[in-house]
């Protein structure tokens, strides 16, 4: 296994036990996996951990050796790990927090989106078998539009992102780095 899997599975592990960790009240419905990492929460450190681990070790698996369609997956990692750093605002709208912090978080994971997005794209728009062209286009897809059905429907966004992290963490498992085309 390489160290994005490793990755993966930390961050699986992390978001999977979060709700028995965190505050109480958190919903895998309602609330997003970054919610698990967010400021004044207890024991926020396990997932801050899990987003910092998995996106350095992404980008670290991209970086050897170092190939031009693995530079937006390198984006993404990096994106991700800093995001991990600087904690989304608490699920009680009474607990303090740092507001551009939680701007800083929301910038960051913007960027991981859209860089896995392009990644996929990248992906897609190469030639080789359809059928990997076909998933990587649907990711692509996916990562644009579960975002905004996340928007769409805040009393299940933490549903929808956790299967669009269920698709996305699949195919970097499945794929990243060695299945990378091109």
């Amino acid at each position: 296994m390489g160290k994005t899997q490793w990755g993966v599975l930390l961050f699986v592990a992390a978001a999977g036990f979060g709700p028995l960790y965190t505050v109480a009240g958190y919903s895998v419905l309602s609330n997003v996996i970054s919610e698990l990492a967010a400021q004044n929460t207890p024991r926020n450190a396990i997932m801050a951990s899990a987003f910092v681990l998995t996106g350095a070790l992404v980008a670290l698996d991209g970086l050897r050796p170092l190939r031009r369609p693995a530079w937006p997956f390198v984006a993404f990692g990096l994106a991700f790990a800093a995001a991990g750093v600087f904690g989304h605002k608490p699920i009680d709208a009474g607990v303090p927090y740092v507001e551009w912090v939680d701007r800083a978080h929301s910038m960051l994971a913007t960027v991981s989106g859209l860089a896995l997005t392009l990644g996929f794209g990248w992906q897609a728009a190469l030639r080789g078998p359809w059928a990997l062209r076909l998933v990587a286009g649907g990711l692509a897809l996916a990562c644009l539009g579960l975002p905004l059905l996340m928007l769409a429907q805040p009393q299940v966004q933490g549903a929808i992102q956790r299967v669009m992290y269920l698709l996305v963490f699949g195919w970097l498992f499945a794929f990243y780095p060695r299945g990378l085309r091109g």
